[in-house]
């Protein structure tokens, strides 16, 4: 993400940095530093060739980082070659006698370079997002913990429904969050095929050091666990793994923008039910108080699925050893995914961090709503003795409902309630079914403690 575009989405700014262009240039050295140690691990290189290298990667990936010009100047350069690792090559050379040059990027493909560069930054994108993700849910239980037995008014199609808590409503999200969390992709992935994904040239000057040189490549990148795994076999035309990421991402801008659209309900003055501690103002209305960190998630949430088609699209656009395209189209819409779920989930828990419950305005919108959400329990426990149009005639007439319902009762064969329990029956508390078992078993399933 190009730091010169940020006005243009606010918020954003809390991922950039991490999938920005700098961030692009840095892990291009780190994998082309690390194919030049693993060649001297493997004996295939002198120590001195390995320092040689190494060093000139370091400046032309410092002066990239450091100097906004010189990484533009880098991107007009990878207009001819259509990818930024030729021209970051050839900056690298420039630095180098022939000899060591020769080891430089020796056997691989600007595929290779690209791919492993952008596993590295959604790895380290992935941690961040898995962490976040479980100060996230946490942060939500101990919200539904607070409010299990505050009441509110459960809506399906905007409409008023039943009676539940803010408790169990608040422990949905959790799950939601929860599951995300738990479906997080593994993406230590390391691309290495050479020019058609057969790593012809990588045998043809390693020959027998060529199993001891991919596994030293895998390690200098993922770490020492990487020994332990199988040698990696070219993905360049297998794009199933990228869809993958990009789904990730994707479900942690969606969770996002899922909450915050209920929190932009819960705060609209009309309903009054939540309150944001962190808001924004208006240019031409100082009285106004803005959710504005729910507005941000729920725009980035109408975002996000157009980049997550584009992908899905290039997977199956996915050709031969090679794709004409598909592969470039790929860079833009993972990295923007990958800044869009950063800047969620960094907004996400600033909203629920941030976010209080307003119990009153709950059971007022609740005692509004009128007895028409007991229709259904009428339904089950008399249906059998009252007709429907005699349940509607209890629920929309005027009065006390108890006392309709206690007449029409006492109309038909059967024990009429006593006044106390007619009363009783229109409370809230009295239909809500499982809602704690429910909220109890969320909490449950949702610590990370629990074996």
């Amino acid at each position: 993400m190009s730091r010169t575009r940020l006005l243009f989405a606010p918020g954003d700014l809390r991922g950039a940095d991490s999938v920005d262009d700098a961030a692009l240039a840095g892990a291009i050295g780190e994998v082309e530093s690390a194919w030049v140690t693993a060649q001297a691990a493997a004996g295939l290189v002198s120590a001195e060739t390995r320092t040689a290298v190494t060093g000139a990667v370091d400046a032309v990936t410092w002066e990239l980082q450091a100097d906004a010009e010189a990484l533009a100047g880098l991107a007009a350069d990878a207009e001819s070659g259509g990818n930024p690792v030729i021209p970051f090559l050839t900056q690298v050379r420039a630095r180098l006698t022939p000899e060591a040059g020769r080891a430089l990027h020796r056997g691989l493909t600007s595929q290779d370079v690209l791919d492993s560069a952008l596993g590295l930054l959604v790895t380290r994108t992935i941690t961040q997002t898995r962490a976040r993700l479980d100060v996230i849910t946490e942060a939500l239980r101990s919200l539904s913990e607070t409010h299990a037995e505050t009441l509110c008014l459960a809506r399906t199609l905007t409409q008023p429904a039943l009676p539940t808590t803010f408790g169990l409503r608040v422990a949905t999200w959790a799950a939601e969050v929860a599951e995300v969390a738990a479906l997080t992709p593994r993406s230590d992935a390391v691309q290495v095929g050479g020019a058609a994904g057969t790593r012809a040239a990588i045998r043809e000057f390693a020959g027998d050091r060529t199993e001891a040189l991919l596994r030293e490549f895998e390690v200098q990148l993922r770490g020492p666990d990487a020994a332990l795994s199988p040698t990696p076999v070219p993905w360049h035309s297998d794009r199933v793994r990228v869809l993958t990421w990009a789904t990730h991402f994707t479900q942690c801008v969606g969770v996002g923008s899922s909450i915050a659209r209920n929190v932009l309900i819960g705060t609209r003055p009309e309903v009054g039910e939540l309150a944001l501690a962190a808001t924004g103002g208006s240019s031409a209305m100082p009285q106004k108080t803005n959710p504005t960190v729910a507005v941000l998630l729920h725009r980035n949430g109408m975002r996000a699925p157009g980049l997550l088609a584009t992908l899905a699209t290039t997977g199956a656009e996915a050709v031969e050893e090679r794709s004409d395209g598909a592969w470039h189209a790929e860079w833009p819409a993972l990295s923007a995914l990958m800044v869009l779920a950063l800047s969620s989930l960094a907004l996400l828990e600033e909203m629920v961090t941030g976010l209080s419950a307003r119990p009153e305005a709950m059971r007022r919108n609740l005692d509004a709503a009128g007895p028409g959400i007991y229709g259904e329990k009428l339904t089950i426990v008399f249906g059998d003795r009252l007709s429907k149009d005699a349940i509607r005639e209890i629920l929309s007439g005027s009065g006390d409902p108890a006392e309709r319902l206690g007449a029409a009762l006492a109309a038909t064969p059967g024990p009429v309630p006593d006044p106390a329990e007619l009363e009783g029956f229109f409370g809230p508390s009295s239909y809500l079914g499982e809602a704690e078992s429910i909220r109890e078993t969320i909490i449950r399933t949702t610590d990370p403690t629990t074996p």
